[in-house]
């Protein structure tokens, strides 16, 4: 795999510069093709500690001019917190992307009560006075999903245990009004959690719920209500007092249709944990933890020769090199003759992975998702930087060209953004056909830790020039067949 550092063509080094960032999303929040930012920054920390900036940098919103960022001046959003959580959601079902940001309070200092913004014609407004899910709390990740199938998207945001450790279940009522309804779905006021996955698990077409920190699994009932099941197999001990399960993302590793987990900690050293999906028991997944026979149980170092330190945070599951496996991104880089890479560990297929020399890791990054940022059929990543010494970073994809196709659901009953939906790709002329298939993926965003990303399945294909989709709609609300689709495009699909 090869990549180019972009941030300083791209136009990012001068708004992130100094910043102390621990929430990112990306999405096209004004209609043009093309990928925004906004990045969520720590606000309570000495002035001189923001080298760089002339003292703590407020949230932002950049904009992408066809390749090149621009500060968007949208002072609305220029919050002043302990920002460590955003998303962009389609939370009206009105066409264009809102924005959800959760704030990490503590018992003193910045407390700040989440946010909600809503999207007019590419600029935003403040919509979170009176709104239940703008409350005061240890806010971290996100969850988007719709818990109870009424095709409005709700959201579990997540509270740390080193703050108030309430995790909350805000229920979306429509026009951008949301409820409490935490208790009302069954789950219990004592699950921690940093990072969060709501895929569908077991196969009912109803969202799961996965929270890191506590490592507990909520499975649907099908009524917008949740029974915990299957949480002990992610349970192990910690390396030390700081240890603590961080970021959480899922993909179909072995590709045999259902999904496996991936769990990064935030500790030194930090490690990572591959949970493999073995199949349903009574209804409820069964996971037990291969990191060792994967070749993924390394330790992160947990200093840099600076003296600074070094953990996981954000991680995903992404097709990196378009080789139809998909391979496991951690937010953080590594440096080797002088050329600094991300830390991706990929996928060579049936449970096997190649990882890079982690003893040479120099830096971590809280926040980041991997997005085609520039449209050429490759995923890029972007990572924001927590200390003015690890500046944010945007790697472009320059890997040998393969095929690739990018699925995206339009939803009519279901929510606008389809998320929730469930897209397979097979070999031409094999729909259908468990041993044809290339891959598995759910339309979704909100997953790994603190961090947004582009509603859409991207597939790697390799040298696939044609492929057969079949997309799964949640809820029951049946299947979308496209047998022989061209590859190296966006494929649209709505909801009939």
């Amino acid at each position: 795999m090869s990549f180019e550092d972009a941030t300083a063509s791209w136009g990012l080094a001068g708004p992130l510069r100094g910043i102390m960032a621990h929430a990112a999303a990306c999405g096209d929040i004004d209609g043009d093709g093309d990928l925004d930012l906004f990045v969520g920054n720590f606000c309570d920390r000495p002035p001189e500690r923001y080298i760089g900036a002339n003292g703590p940098v407020p949230n932002m919103l950049l904009i992408n001019d066809g390749g090149k960022f621009r500060h968007s001046g949208q002072a609305v959003l220029a919050t002043r917190a302990r920002t460590s959580g955003a998303v962009f959601a389609d939370l009206d079902n009105d066409g264009d992307l809102d924005l959800y940001v959760s704030h990490n309070s503590k018992a003193r200092g910045l407390r700040v009560a989440n946010q909600l913004f809503e999207n007019v014609g590419g600029t935003f407004r403040d919509v979170s006075q009176g709104n239940a899910a703008c409350v005061i709390m240890g806010g971290r990740s996100i969850g988007v999903l719709d818990h109870d199938g009424d095709g409005l998207l709700d959201l579990l945001v997540l509270g740390d245990k080193w703050g108030d450790g309430f995790t909350r279940l805000f229920r979306n009522k429509g026009r951008l009004a949301f409820e409490d309804a935490t208790a009302k779905a069954g789950l219990p006021n004592d699950v921690p959690g940093l990072g969060v996955a709501t895929p569908d698990l077991n196969g009912d077409g109803w969202p799961d719920m996965f929270v890191s920190q506590a490592n507990r699994l909520f499975l649907s009932k099908g009524d917008g209500t949740y029974r915990e099941g299957g949480s002990q197999a992610f349970q192990y001990p910690p390396i030390n007092n700081e240890a603590s399960p961080c970021g959480v993302a899922y993909g179909d590793f072995d590709r045999d249709g259902d999904f496996d987990i991936v769990v990064v900690d935030h500790a030194q050293p930090a490690r990572l944990h591959l949970f493999v999906n073995d199949g349903l028991r009574d209804g409820v997944p069964r996971f037990r933890e291969a990191s060792r026979e994967a070749g993924l149980a390394y330790d992160f170092p947990s200093w840099t020769p600076q003296r600074l330190h070094l953990k996981h945070a954000q991680v995903e599951v992404a097709d990196m090199d378009n080789d139809g496996w998909p391979d496991i991104v951690v937010a953080a880089t590594w440096t080797a003759d002088g050329a600094t890479r991300p830390l991706v560990c990929r996928n060579l297929g049936r449970l096997r992975f190649d990882v890079p020399p982690v003893e040479k890791g120099d830096a971590y990054f809280p926040a980041g998702p991997v997005a085609d940022f520039d449209r050429d059929g490759r995923l890029d990543l972007f990572f924001a930087g927590s200390l003015p010494q690890m500046p944010s970073k945007l790697f472009l994809n320059r890997s040998p060209v393969k095929h690739w196709l990018r699925v995206q659901v339009v939803g009519k009953t279901l929510n606008r953004m389809g998320i929730g939906a469930k897209v397979a790709v097979y070999e031409p002329g094999k729909l259908g056909t468990p041993e044809a298939l290339v891959g598995c993926q759910e339309i979704g965003t909100g997953f790994g830790y603190c961090t947004g990303q582009e509603a859409v399945a991207h597939f790697g294909l390799g040298e696939l020039a044609t492929c057969d989709v079949q997309i799964v709609l949640p809820f029951g609300k049946g299947t979308i067949r496209k047998p022989g689709t061209p590859a190296d495009q966006l494929l649209t699909v709505a909801e009939p």
